[in-house]
């Protein structure tokens, strides 16, 4: 009996245990919980980017040697800033300085525009506004060439004179000039003239800078630096500068003098063979070099005395203003006619088509469609136009045409005997582009789509744009054998943290197929056990 008592007081402590669910450490009968897992932490690897949409590439080149120029490039729309470009990560873009003469854009989703004015500017070269047409992203990425003119160009005189100032004028008269043969141009700012900013406001300062460029019209030079979209939208005929003299005044702040309190006088030289005699009067135009917006001005531009060798005859006009300025003569227009090249043989991609003469100056990169045969609208030329047509690779210079001595360009078709360099032979390269994670080597890559790639064969040569397949794969084509090239990348959305310090640059051998990847801290989260 003594046993069979003992075993159920036993069994009643258990139970009183077991009910509880938990154990005391003394007579209180304290809860201690039960251990809890610690949350596991989960590596999450970025999304893939989406791809691009059709990409403007820009080069800003020296027009003699094609090398690239670091440049300053400001983008309108109707004479204001641009609304319609964006970047990569989808950042508004209305200017760009570039140290490697290269930019890049596309147009803002749902942005309706046709074409974007660029205004170029760049240490010891002719500031030069530029007409980007963007109806042919339509197919696909944009290359476009933006040819800057050096100020030793043979054709070309710049001249810089400083004056003393004293509340915003000057008691001498203002004079500054340069003569380099038909490169002739100068100018007087009459004494007691209050020189004023864009706002008509009197500058500060006790001196300022007077700047004179003049071109020879009678060489390419005149056309070279004369800004583009002068005759945008006309149908009938054409305005051709024959005399032209690009003027800026700044005090000794850097602010640009832009008006006056009273006319002040440009005078110019136009060659004698431009078809002109003493009286004449021209019609004036000039281009807002802030905006690249052109007008037509109520003055005119008298002709005045032939010079003694005969060469060219002396113009002036009066003023209020400071500016790009040339004196026109009007012409019939091409017309709705064509100028079509047909090469001989296909080129490459990406040549450098260049139509240059007295009266014009136009350059186009061909696109993949365009290596056997290109067309341009005749609306460009006038109906008497010609020009000296070459082709020449950007990357090396090296000259595919040249038709030499001028050709008519007014619905004419050409058949180009091209030569393409015997020693180069050109191959494709395919560049994968990747992502790891690098705090979980376990994770698997992410393609980088939606990237901005482009290759280059030197430092002071021109970028080309790579071609996307989709998926992170990229074609590099038209790469010179047996060279190696710098390749850059711009990554998006998720990536777009690698474009720091100058983003990633890789030199590939051309004809190599390699895979890029970079390491990015990705995010992490946590789950509950």
């Amino acid at each position: 009996m003594f046993t069979k008592k003992k075993t159920l007081l036993a069994m009643s402590v258990a139970s009183v245990f077991a009910l509880s669910g938990c154990s005391s450490d003394d007579d209180k009968n304290e809860v201690v919980p039960d251990p809890i897992d610690p949350p596991t932490e989960v590596v999450v690897p970025p999304e893939a980017p989406a791809e691009l949409g059709a990409v403007v590439n820009g080069n800003i080149v020296d027009s003699a040697t094609l090398n690239v120029v670091p440049s300053t490039v400001m983008f309108f729309e109707n004479g204001v800033a641009s609304t319609s470009l964006v970047d990569e990560e989808g950042n508004a873009v209305t200017s760009v300085t570039t140290e490697d003469g290269n930019f890049s854009f596309l147009l803002k989703d749902g942005a309706d525009v046709n074409s974007v004015t660029a205004v170029v500017m760049a240490d010891s070269y002719v500031q030069k506004t530029f007409v980007i047409d963007l109806s042919e992203l339509s197919e696909g990425d944009l290359e476009v060439l933006l040819p800057v003119v050096s100020e030793e160009t043979e054709g070309l005189a710049v001249e810089e004179t400083s004056s003393t100032v004293s509340g915003g004028s000057s008691a001498d008269p203002i004079t500054g000039g340069v003569a380099n043969g038909k490169a002739t141009a100068a100018v007087t700012v009459p004494g007691g003239t209050v020189l004023q900013d864009a706002d008509g406001n009197p500058v500060e300062g006790d001196s300022v800078t007077l700047s004179v460029t003049a071109a020879d019209t009678s060489s390419s030079a005149g056309a070279a630096i004369t800004p583009e979209g002068l005759n945008a939208g006309s149908t009938t005929t054409v305005k051709q500068p024959v005399g032209v003299a690009s003027v800026e005044m700044v005090d000794s702040n850097g602010v640009k003098i832009k008006k006056f309190s009273q006319p002040i006088t440009v005078s110019m030289a136009i060659p004698a063979d431009k078809g002109v005699s003493t009286g004449d009067m021209l019609t004036l135009v000039s281009q807002n070099e802030d905006t690249g917006v052109w007008t037509t001005e109520t003055q005119q531009v008298e002709v005045k005395d032939l010079m003694a060798d005969g060469s060219f005859y002396n113009a002036s006009f009066m003023t209020d203003h400071l500016t790009f300025f040339a004196a026109t003569t009007e012409t019939a227009i091409c017309a709705n006619d064509q100028v079509t090249i047909n090469f001989s043989e296909s080129v490459a991609k990406g040549l450098q088509l260049k139509f240059e003469s007295e009266t014009d100056s136009l350059t186009k990169v061909l696109k993949a469609s365009e290596v056997d045969s290109v067309t341009i609208s005749g609306k460009k030329f006038a109906a008497d136009g010609t020009a000296r047509i070459t082709l020449v690779d950007k990357k090396t210079n090296d000259v595919w045409y040249d038709s030499v001595n001028e050709e008519a360009i007014c619905g004419t078709t050409i058949n180009a005997s091209v030569t393409a360099p015997a020693e180069v032979t050109l191959v494709d390269s395919v560049v994968t582009l990747t992502t790891t994670c690098s705090n979980d080597e376990s994770a698997a890559p992410v393609t980088a789509t939606g990237s901005n790639v482009k290759y280059y064969l030197d430092q002071n040569k021109a970028r080309e744009k790579a071609t996307s397949n989709g998926g992170g794969v990229y074609t590099l084509t038209n790469m010179i054998e047996g060279e190696t090239y710098f390749v850059s990348v711009k990554y998006s959305g998720a990536l777009a943290s690698l474009n720091a310090n100058g983003g990633v640059v890789e030199q590939v051998e051309a004809g190599s197929d390699v895979t890029i990847n970079r390491a990015i801290t990705c995010d992490v989260t946590t789950s509950a056990n």
